[in-house]
């Protein structure tokens, strides 16, 4: 990042709108002190209204993020920035969330594995004066992984709380053969194009 951008996310308010640990630890390695706000936006918006995938997220995003604000908005130190990102896990017409349990984690692998699958990420970054939306996606090959393998996987605990049963940047990324795109917006925020337009909010003040 640009020294003006990371001056001004070190020494102001930064809030993340998640309480996912992946995207926690992202924010974290940039050097930037988040406070953790998960959001409580009620997420019923119908994907089957958007013409991609990719947009979707990215308002379910912007959903979570103003949700956030508006309730942070009677605290004393406004936040300078607020993160909000979802991230969804797509093979064709299907949509894999979280598994419901073990079976389910089981089923969803099973179908992924040998095959090539989309997992798209929407971020919304809101400032008082601006907000930036955006989505960004990746490819995902999954190896010739025996069903031995995804039982063994399950048994960690690991799939439960994870879109599509798989966490990339955990024992999950053994499942992985190859991905095409940024490899951190499979794991839930798109670093490089975050990053591009953190610089853009900040870089000028």
């Amino acid at each position: 990042m640009l020294q003006q951008t990371v001056q001004a996310l070190t020494t102001n308010r930064v809030v993340l709108a998640s309480g996912s640990p992946r995207r926690y630890k992202i924010i974290k390695q940039l050097g930037i002190n988040a406070e953790v706000v998960p959001s409580e936006y009620d997420e019923n918006l119908n994907s089957s209204a958007y013409k991609n995938y990719g947009e979707y997220v990215q308002d379910l995003a912007k959903y979570k993020v103003q949700e956030v604000y508006d309730r942070l908005s009677g605290d004393p130190v406004q936040p300078s920035l607020i993160i909000g990102a979802d991230t969804m896990v797509t093979m064709g017409d299907i949509i894999y969330g979280k598994p419901k349990n073990e079976s389910h984690a089981f089923e969803m692998l099973t179908s992924l594995a040998n095959k090539e699958h989309i997992v798209y990420t929407g971020v919304c970054l809101k400032t008082p004066k601006a907000e930036v939306n955006f989505y960004d996606s990746a490819i995902v090959k999954f190896g010739d992984i025996s069903k031995e393998q995804i039982e063994t996987y399950i048994q960690t605990g690991e799939p439960l709380d994870k879109a599509g049963g798989y966490g990339v940047q955990g024992l999950g990324g053994c499942l992985v053969e190859k991905i095409n795109g940024d490899f951190y917006t499979v794991m839930g925020i798109p670093l490089y194009s975050m990053t591009k337009r953190l610089n853009e909010l900040f870089s000028n003040k």
